[in-house]
């Protein structure tokens, strides 16, 4: 499936690329960097954020800590062009682009339930899935308030934002996923469970590649995370029947590539 020299995909297959979460205006400029440099080099065929790829920090409910905290509250300059700047270079470099809604970005929706009346209008000028849609062709937007949100990347692998955020986060997303394999953030941490059948050998497994945040924002500061900077490469086939994924790791703004190429930020 893979060209072990270019990571392209070989005829028959397309890559997808899993961006998690990044929480813009507190991205790692460094991972950042690292993912837009794999994106300009591989060129996949479809782009997923796995949500939660602005932090909508005003419209939190949560009280600042810092005062750095409330002067990053500009929505539209600080979180929404930054964003529809990387989107546009997503989509430059790719053929289509999905975003999957997390509860991040979902706060801008209850707060206009929570408002009503008048603001209702208000946020339709406002929401990010107005913003980020506007001229935008192969564009999908999965909202964070549908049933089981999600896309199929394949007849056996969805990619969704995340619904534990708990220890074993991996292991409870695949009891709920049940018979088919997911891609999720939220979580913030690399990690992996899988199981296989033992008559069939078929293996489903649920993970996480990780976040493009900063390993301690500003609301962490004083406790250790142990989040991991990464993103993920799933190579599929055309008809949706197979796929292969490779979850890379960024490390002080280096990753290292299946292929054995090392690109930094």
């Amino acid at each position: 499936m893979l060209n072990s020299h270019t990571n392209k995909p070989k005829s028959g297959n397309h890559l997808v690329i899993a961006v998690p979460d990044t929480h813009i205006p507190y991205q790692d400029e460094e991972a950042f960097g690292c993912l837009f440099h794999a994106i300009e080099l591989l060129k996949p065929e479809k782009i997923v954020i796995l949500g939660d790829f602005i932090d909508a920090t005003a419209f939190s409910t949560h009280p600042p800590k810092t005062l750095a905290e409330v002067k990053a509250k500009d929505f539209y300059e600080d979180e929404i062009v930054p964003a529809k700047a990387a989107l546009d270079y997503f989509q430059k470099h790719s053929h289509e682009l999905i975003y999957i809604e997390g509860n991040h970005t979902a706060r801008l929706n209850r707060v206009a339930a929570q408002l009503g009346g008048p603001f209702s209008a208000v946020y339709n000028m406002i929401a990010p899935n107005v913003l980020f849609s506007q001229n935008r062709k192969n564009f999908t937007w999965v909202p964070y308030n549908s049933q089981l949100a999600h896309y199929t990347i394949a007849k056996d692998l969805w990619a969704f934002h995340g619904w534990s955020v708990g220890t074993h986060a991996a292991y409870n997303h695949l009891q709920a996923l049940r018979s088919i394999s997911g891609i999720f953030g939220h979580i913030h941490r690399q990690q992996s469970y899988a199981v296989r059948d033992p008559v069939t050998n078929r293996v489903i497994k649920a993970w996480s590649p990780g976040c493009l945040t900063k390993l301690q924002p500003l609301w962490m500061l004083n406790n250790p995370t142990n989040w991991v900077h990464g993103f993920d490469l799933i190579y599929v086939k055309n008809d949706l029947s197979e796929w292969t994924n490779y979850t890379v790791t960024i490390t002080n703004g280096e990753v290292i590539l299946p292929s054995g190429r090392t690109i930094r930020a």
